[in-house]
């Protein structure tokens, strides 16, 4: 992400604006982790604001939760996102958190209709039949409108938070610095690619606020998911969307994890888990175009006939033929039981943060402790095994190729929400057929022959675009043999930068022992001619020479010291010495 002078400004505002925040809340918690202190500091409140007695003490979770919403949009999405994750968060936590998916304070509707006059070139009531001021719901980015069109369809306008770009990347310039220098502080920090997964949701997260983008996904997920039945993708009104209002399919329905709600409108919560889990794995084992962010807040049931729609399509991801199939893999595996093909699967998916890896001690490791889960006779959920692999990839120099981060999270999610409906169900029970069956259908001989006519149109492309360079290089190559020889370059771009590093430390060793040689001599030759007693003439002149010799060593090497552990404490690595 490229920041300019004016975006670093703005950090830093920001950056005070969180630091107060923090403080604020911090001392609150401080405070209640020490009783005696937290009853004084209870009793001045009683006294000062006449606190009735019997008024009920804010949890910690609550007090987390209120400090996301003032924190703003970007650490609200942080927890959405912990939300999300339901089997590895207590309960009281994930009941609070869970509230930020929908709980958001809204912004006045005077504002709404600025924007909408902005971005869409008039005002409401002209654009739609009718238009609720009320939001019908605010989330940390946008609120939403109910509206009618004048043909009649029902709809709902998204309209983004005011000035909330600028915001939201000034945080995530505040991570980004912080992630940097973190990470050169710990190696556990490395080990996980901090700096990489902060990158990465600032990525996605600023490319949400583009509106533009979410109905282009929208629209080819909707192509993707068009062969499955009981799946929806909300349809979205081009000529009512800009980057910052967005006009859709209004859609009717509860949170997917509302299981009282789903159990008593008489839906099988059995088929609704398979419905919504096939929708997930088609996404991404078979299509590879995915929505990234399918916690509950996204995923609702129709009531009425049951089907699951995905909305709010801001995040998806994408994932490379050969990833997808890797994946595959993956699920089998662990649905076989196959410890050593799950260790070589994730191996293949990784990439090593250390000069080298040592396999055969991350094969045993792997086989002693997955090995011991996956055997331990009962069913292993897939969260809990990929949570697991993890930690094995870090302690061995390993972390998971970037590109796979939100894929897999995606995986976990799907787990979560199945298992939520189904409990018998899940990712590795009902995922390998799912995707058997899928695979069979897509491949199809249109389907080989259109992806072959595809492949066959851009080699050509390729080749035509080449074209000149092969001629210019066949004649160069027929003209060095007409003259008999033949010339060849070496690139040596990589070797000249070792060289240098060599260079340098080649003198930063020659200054080192030209010092200590200083210091040594002039502190023995002003020993020795003070232990003589030596006086007069050319004596005094070098014991005052070899004195000050003493000290002009002594400050220049005080100098370098300083030096070195200034950039130690910046977090500089060795190369910048």
């Amino acid at each position: 992400m490229k920041r300019s002078t004016l975006d670093k400004f703005r950090e830093n505002l920001r950056l005070q604006q969180t630091y107060n925040v923090l403080l604020r809340y911090g001392w609150d918690l401080l405070f209640d982790r020490w009783p005696l202190v937290e009853g004084i500091r209870s009793s001045m409140q009683q006294w000062v604001w006449q606190i009735p007695d019997d008024l009920a003490e804010v949890s910690t979770p609550v007090k987390m939760r209120m400090m996301l919403e003032e924190l703003g949009p970007t650490y609200v999405k942080m927890g959405q996102i912990v939300s999300s994750q339901a089997s590895t968060i207590p309960p009281d936590w994930e009941a609070e958190l869970i509230k930020l998916q929908s709980s958001v304070p809204p912004f006045p509707s005077d504002q709404v209709r600025e924007i909408i006059i902005e971005e869409l070139g008039s005002p409401p009531e002209v654009l739609f039949a009718t238009f609720e001021p009320e939001p019908f719901a605010a989330a940390s980015t946008a609120q939403v409108h109910k509206a009618t069109l004048h043909s009649g369809e029902r709809v709902v306008v998204k309209v983004q938070r005011p000035n909330i770009y600028n915001q939201m990347k000034a945080d995530m310039g505040i991570m980004q610095t912080a992630a940097a220098v973190a990470t050169r502080r710990s190696e556990q920090l490395q080990a996980i690619d901090l700096v990489g997964m902060v990158e990465e949701f600032s990525s996605s997260v600023l490319a949400e606020l583009n509106y533009l983008s979410e109905a282009y996904n929208g629209m080819r997920l909707a192509e993707n998911m068009a062969g499955l039945p009981g799946v929806h993708i909300p349809t979205v009104y081009q000529n009512l969307t800009t980057s910052r209002v967005l006009t859709m399919e209004f859609i009717r329905g509860v949170k997917v994890s509302n299981v009282a709600a789903i159990e008593a409108a008489g839906i099988d919560r059995k088929e609704l888990a398979i419905r919504a889990l096939r929708a997930l794995v088609k996404q991404l084992m078979i299509d590879g175009f995915f929505h990234a962010d399918p916690h509950p807040g996204n995923v609702l049931v129709n009531l009425e006939n049951g089907d699951v729609t995905f909305i709010d399509l801001g995040m998806v991801g994408e994932l490379e033929l050969q990833e997808r199939f890797n994946l595959v893999q993956l699920l089998f595996a662990i649905q076989q039981k196959d410890v050593p093909g799950m260790a070589q699967i994730m191996y293949s998916l990784s990439t090593p943060f250390v000069p080298k890896v040592d396999d055969k001690a991350y094969y045993h490791d792997f086989e002693r402790t997955v090995g011991r889960l996956m055997h331990s006779g009962v069913a292993t959920p897939f969260g809990e095994v990929v949570s697991m692999t993890f930690s094995l990839l870090r302690e061995h120099g390993l972390r998971l190729k970037p590109s796979l981060t939100m894929a897999v999270k995606a995986m976990m999610q799907a787990e979560t929400m199945a298992t939520t409906l189904y409990p018998e169900g899940g990712l590795v029970q009902e995922g390998s057929s799912m995707v058997r069956e899928m695979a069979v259908k897509e491949i199809t001989a249109d389907r080989i022959i259109d992806a072959a006519k595809k492949q066959a149109v851009m080699s050509a492309r390729e080749v035509l675009k080449n074209i000149p360079s092969l001629q210019e290089a066949t004649i160069s190559w027929l003209t060095q043999y007409q003259k008999g020889r033949f010339e060849v370059y070496v690139d040596t771009s990589g070797l000249a930068k070792e060289v240098t590093k060599i260079n340098r430390l080649g003198r930063q060793i020659v200054i080192a022992v030209i010092l200590v040689g200083m210091l040594i001599g002039s502190a023995i030759a002003t020993a020795a001619i003070g232990a003589t007693g030596t006086q007069g003439g050319i004596w005094d002149a070098i014991f005052r020479l070899a004195y000050l010799g003493y000290i002009f060593s002594m400050v220049v090497a005080g100098i370098i010291v300083l030096r070195l552990v200034w950039r130690w404490l910046k977090g500089y690595s060795a190369d910048h010495d």
